[in-house]
């Protein structure tokens, strides 16, 4: 296959010309569609969101239309999909969408450079019919204003009506869903491929084949090699159409099995149903436009100190699966990253999935992301905790994990041993600071100095109680 075939605003378009890694904002701009703009260059700002419909329908049957940013997405990744810009939301017949007249009414633009990317994210906004205050913000928690301040826009999102982005366009053609369900290898004229295998035993013949080729999953760490180091990698091997890594399941126990190539966005409900906080600490991690194309897989294959994903998944004492040329195994989640960037991961091994158990009985759990802003920043530190307190008000059980205090995420047993068949008191926590100060080993950066780091991990200890006991609570509910 030697070119790409999607429909951009209403038209089908054929790209056979570009570069693999080209990024769709580039060539977007490239065509004169100039209203989508670069900010950042790293899926921070907002600037560059676009709408994507992948072929996806929600329960009530209508297009699931995402909003994403275009600055870290390949534009092979559009072959079989419907996108839309700014330019192309009217119905077609010159009549504006309904989130450009809320702008210019609620005076919602001051220099307009946000503006576009605004209005795309209220126009994915406007094909939900149940929304909130609270959801309005988090949708729009990936879009940065420095002018008009965020009050106007609020006004503007409470307005829309339910709509979909041009309402007259006929929905993705079978030809285009046939291309979602089928390899696409792309060759460009530089010589670079991008692949996107349908099935595991494929992408494990390329891999084999193509040791020098990137695993692109969300691309929202590996984009930024492309966009701000100049990375030209020669082959990419895009995870996108393999639905094994897209898997997202309750378990008949009341766990959950998350497909590492699973956009965050697609497990968030099920999360909640897990644990409300659980859902809560993952809305944090990115704006919308990441969520909605970010993996969990991506962020534990990182091997990052400050991850958010893995804390919270030592906590909850989930699995990582496995799979490779020796088969396939699962390891603790505690136990997948064994240093700085390092993981117990062969070269040719995958990640396949998440498993986490369902929640013991009478637990609790509580996740925390201090940081300088409450979005779209990354973790100073990190503390997440699944607590059961026993009818005698001792602390019957406690799974503690940290980021951003040492060279890996880490479980805290020092911890965890230290207030375990202790009374769940204020004293209590406030006497566990040596235990946590014991586990941890932070260095001082950018987002803050060692001894802030210090404090504030020994502190959440606190803030746990103040979550659980603190209200008068000494037995917690089984969730």
């Amino acid at each position: 296959m030697t070119e790409l075939q999607f429909t951009l605003n209403g038209s089908p378009r054929r790209v056979a010309d570009q570069p693999a890694h080209r990024m769709t904002l580039d060539w977007l701009r490239a065509q004169g569609l100039r209203a989508t703009k670069e900010g950042c260059a790293e899926g921070d700002c907002g600037a560059c969101t676009v709408l994507l419909d992948r072929g996806q329908t929600r329960a009530d049957g209508t297009p699931d239309w995402r909003a994403v940013c275009a600055c870290i997405l390949p534009l092979a990744q559009l072959d079989g999909c419907r996108v839309v810009t700014t330019e192309g939301l009217s119905d077609g017949q010159g009549q504006p969408h309904p989130a450009q007249t809320a702008m210019a009414e609620q005076f919602a633009t001051q220099c307009g450079y946000c503006s576009p990317g605004f209005v795309m994210s209220l126009a994915a906004i406007a094909t939900r019919p149940e929304r909130d205050d609270d959801s309005l913000m988090d949708a729009l928690a990936g879009n940065l204003c420095r002018c008009t301040g965020y009050r106007p826009i609020l006004d503007a999102a409470r307005s829309l009506p339910v709509t979909q982005p041009r309402p007259n366009d006929p929905a993705l053609d079978a030809g285009q869903q046939d291309r979602r369900t089928t390899r696409l290898d792309y060759t460009a004229p530089d010589g670079g491929r991008f692949v996107a295998p349908t099935t595991l035993d494929e992408l494990a013949a390329l891999r084999a084949a193509l040791p020098d080729a990137w695993l692109w999953a969300g691309g929202t760490d590996l984009g930024l090699k492309v966009t701000k180091d100049g990375a030209h990698p020669p082959t990419i091997l895009s995870l996108d159409r393999l639905d094994a890594l897209h898997e997202v399941r309750s378990t008949d126990d009341g766990g959950l099995v998350v497909g590492a190539a699973a956009p965050y966005a697609d497990m968030l409900d099920r999360l909640a149903a897990l644990a409300p906080d659980l859902a809560s600490y993952f809305r944090r991690l990115g704006g919308a436009q990441i969520r909605n194309i970010g993996t969990v897989g991506g962020n534990l294959g990182t091997a990052s100190p400050i991850g958010d994903s893995l804390p919270a998944l030592i906590a909850l004492d989930a699995g990582v699966e496995l799979i490779g040329p020796r088969g396939r195994r699962r390891v603790a989640a505690a136990d997948f990253v064994t240093g700085y960037r390092q993981t117990v991961m062969a070269a040719d091994d995958l990640i396949a999935a998440i498993r986490v158990p369902p929640p013991t009985p009478g637990s609790r759990f509580a996740g925390y992301k201090i940081a300088k802003r409450v979005d779209q920043d990354i973790s100073g530190v990190s503390g997440c905790f699944r607590i059961a307190v026993a009818d005698d008000g001792t602390v019957a059980e406690l799974r503690a994990a940290f980021g951003g205090v040492a060279p890996r995420p880490l479980r805290a047993t020092g911890t965890e041993a230290f207030l375990t068949g202790k009374p769940w008191t204020r004293e209590t926590a406030r006497a566990a600071r040596s235990a946590v100060l014991e586990d941890i080993s932070p260095i001082s950066d950018a987002r803050g100095t060692a001894d802030y780091r210090k404090a504030v991990a020994a502190n959440l200890v606190e803030r746990l109680w103040h979550d659980t006991a603190g209200q008068g609570v000494t037995r917690l509910e089984a969730l």
